[in-house]
Protein backbone atom coordinates (compact mmCIF):
# COMPACT_ATOMS: atom_id res chain seq x y z
CA UNK A 1 0.00 0.00 0.00
CA UNK A 2 2.89 2.28 0.44
CA UNK A 3 4.34 1.95 -2.73
CA UNK A 4 0.95 2.86 -4.28
CA UNK A 5 0.42 6.18 -2.02
CA UNK A 6 4.25 7.05 -3.41
CA UNK A 7 3.53 6.72 -6.30
CA UNK A 8 0.14 8.50 -5.95
CA UNK A 9 2.27 11.56 -4.11
CA UNK A 10 4.97 11.50 -7.32
CA UNK A 11 2.20 12.15 -10.19
CA UNK A 12 0.35 14.53 -8.11
CA UNK A 13 4.32 16.01 -7.97
CA UNK A 14 4.91 15.81 -11.66
CA UNK A 15 1.67 17.41 -12.38
CA UNK A 16 1.71 20.50 -9.96
CA UNK A 17 5.01 21.16 -11.71
CA UNK A 18 4.08 20.38 -15.33
CA UNK A 19 0.39 22.07 -14.94
CA UNK A 20 1.91 25.96 -15.30
CA UNK A 21 3.62 24.89 -18.49
CA UNK A 22 1.19 23.30 -19.90
CA UNK A 23 -0.74 26.49 -19.46
CA UNK A 24 1.66 29.41 -20.44
CA UNK A 25 2.65 26.97 -23.41
CA UNK A 26 0.70 28.42 -25.95
CA UNK A 27 0.84 31.83 -24.86
CA UNK A 28 4.46 31.43 -25.22
CA UNK A 29 4.33 30.15 -28.61
CA UNK A 30 2.05 32.26 -29.76
CA UNK A 31 4.49 35.61 -28.44
CA UNK A 32 7.41 33.08 -30.19
CA UNK A 33 5.78 33.26 -33.36
CA UNK A 34 4.00 36.67 -33.66
CA UNK A 35 6.55 38.86 -31.75
CA UNK A 36 10.02 36.95 -32.75
CA UNK A 37 9.28 35.46 -35.89
CA UNK A 38 7.84 38.55 -37.50
CA UNK A 39 10.75 40.49 -36.23
CA UNK A 40 12.95 37.37 -38.04
CA UNK A 41 10.40 38.25 -41.27
CA UNK A 42 11.30 41.22 -40.83
CA UNK A 43 15.11 41.33 -40.80
CA UNK A 44 14.89 38.95 -43.85
CA UNK A 45 12.90 41.48 -45.38
CA UNK A 46 15.45 44.29 -44.87
CA UNK A 47 17.93 41.81 -47.21
CA UNK A 48 15.36 41.76 -50.33
CA UNK A 49 14.09 43.73 -53.37
CA UNK A 50 10.81 44.72 -51.47
CA UNK A 51 8.77 47.68 -51.47
CA UNK A 52 4.95 47.50 -50.94
CA UNK A 53 4.28 43.81 -51.39
CA UNK A 54 7.12 41.23 -50.19
CA UNK A 55 9.49 39.79 -53.25
CA UNK A 56 11.82 37.30 -52.12
CA UNK A 57 14.70 37.56 -54.18
CA UNK A 58 17.74 38.33 -52.16
CA UNK A 59 19.96 41.44 -52.69
CA UNK A 60 21.85 41.83 -49.73
CA UNK A 61 23.27 44.70 -47.82
CA UNK A 62 22.22 47.24 -50.73
CA UNK A 63 19.30 48.23 -48.86
CA UNK A 64 21.56 49.31 -45.81
CA UNK A 65 24.06 50.83 -47.65
CA UNK A 66 21.31 53.31 -49.72
CA UNK A 67 20.49 53.98 -46.26
CA UNK A 68 23.64 54.92 -44.53
CA UNK A 69 24.52 57.16 -47.19
CA UNK A 70 21.01 59.16 -47.27
CA UNK A 71 21.58 62.98 -46.59
CA UNK A 72 18.95 62.36 -43.29
CA UNK A 73 19.92 59.87 -41.87
CA UNK A 74 22.84 61.52 -39.47
CA UNK A 75 20.37 63.72 -38.69
CA UNK A 76 17.79 61.30 -37.58
CA UNK A 77 20.24 59.44 -35.84
CA UNK A 78 20.93 62.34 -33.53
CA UNK A 79 17.26 63.45 -33.20
CA UNK A 80 16.78 59.74 -32.33
CA UNK A 81 19.19 59.77 -29.38
CA UNK A 82 18.31 63.17 -28.48
CA UNK A 83 14.81 62.55 -27.91
CA UNK A 84 15.03 59.22 -26.65
CA UNK A 85 17.75 60.29 -23.98
CA UNK A 86 15.38 63.36 -22.89
CA UNK A 87 12.46 61.35 -22.89
CA UNK A 88 13.74 58.81 -20.79
CA UNK A 89 15.82 60.96 -18.50
CA UNK A 90 12.59 63.30 -17.81
CA UNK A 91 10.01 60.64 -17.48
CA UNK A 92 12.35 59.24 -14.67
CA UNK A 93 12.81 62.05 -13.13
CA UNK A 94 9.25 63.53 -13.08
CA UNK A 95 7.93 59.95 -11.64
CA UNK A 96 10.13 59.69 -9.06
CA UNK A 97 9.49 62.98 -7.64
CA UNK A 98 5.90 62.48 -7.99
CA UNK A 99 6.39 58.93 -6.10
CA UNK A 100 8.48 60.67 -4.09
CA UNK A 101 5.91 62.99 -3.16
CA UNK A 102 2.83 60.86 -2.94
CA UNK A 103 5.19 58.58 0.15
CA UNK A 104 5.29 62.07 2.29
CA UNK A 105 3.19 63.44 4.24
CA UNK A 106 2.57 67.57 2.60
CA UNK A 107 0.05 69.70 2.03
CA UNK A 108 -2.16 69.11 -1.16
CA UNK A 109 -1.60 65.21 -1.15
CA UNK A 110 -5.14 64.38 -1.29
CA UNK A 111 -5.05 66.75 -4.99
CA UNK A 112 -2.16 65.10 -5.92
CA UNK A 113 -2.99 61.41 -5.07
CA UNK A 114 -5.92 61.44 -7.99
CA UNK A 115 -4.14 63.60 -10.56
CA UNK A 116 -1.22 60.99 -10.44
CA UNK A 117 -3.24 57.38 -10.08
CA UNK A 118 -6.56 58.18 -12.07
CA UNK A 119 -5.02 58.38 -15.64
CA UNK A 120 -2.84 54.46 -14.42
CA UNK A 121 -7.34 54.06 -13.46
CA UNK A 122 -8.48 55.78 -17.22
CA UNK A 123 -8.00 52.35 -19.26
CA UNK A 124 -9.90 50.10 -17.28
CA UNK A 125 -12.69 52.87 -17.33
CA UNK A 126 -12.47 53.65 -20.87
CA UNK A 127 -12.19 49.68 -22.01
CA UNK A 128 -15.29 49.42 -20.02
CA UNK A 129 -17.17 51.58 -21.28
CA UNK A 130 -16.19 50.85 -24.58
CA UNK A 131 -17.36 47.05 -24.23
CA UNK A 132 -20.24 48.54 -22.90
CA UNK A 133 -21.03 50.34 -26.07
CA UNK A 134 -20.06 48.02 -27.89
CA UNK A 135 -22.35 45.39 -26.26
CA UNK A 136 -25.31 47.34 -26.10
CA UNK A 137 -28.25 45.98 -27.99
CA UNK A 138 -29.40 49.60 -28.85
CA UNK A 139 -26.81 51.12 -30.53
CA UNK A 140 -23.94 48.42 -30.24
CA UNK A 141 -22.85 45.49 -32.85
CA UNK A 142 -26.53 43.88 -32.37
CA UNK A 143 -28.25 46.89 -33.66
CA UNK A 144 -25.46 47.86 -36.25
CA UNK A 145 -26.20 43.78 -37.56
CA UNK A 146 -29.65 44.34 -37.92
CA UNK A 147 -29.04 47.60 -39.34
CA UNK A 148 -26.82 45.66 -41.79
CA UNK A 149 -29.76 43.58 -42.58
CA UNK A 150 -28.98 40.34 -40.35
CA UNK A 151 -32.20 41.08 -38.54
CA UNK A 152 -32.16 37.63 -36.67
CA UNK A 153 -28.72 38.34 -35.11
CA UNK A 154 -28.98 38.86 -31.27
CA UNK A 155 -26.84 38.17 -28.14
CA UNK A 156 -29.11 35.44 -26.25
CA UNK A 157 -25.41 34.62 -24.29
CA UNK A 158 -25.23 37.96 -22.57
Amino acid sequence: MAFVADQGSSIRGWAQQALPRLVLAPSFAAIVLFVYGFIVFTVYLSFTNSRILPKFDLIGFENYGKLFRLSHWDTAVTNLAIFGGLYIVICTVIGLGLAILLDQKIRGEGVLRPLYLYPMALSFIVTGTAWKWFLDPGIGLEQTMINWGWTTFEFDWI
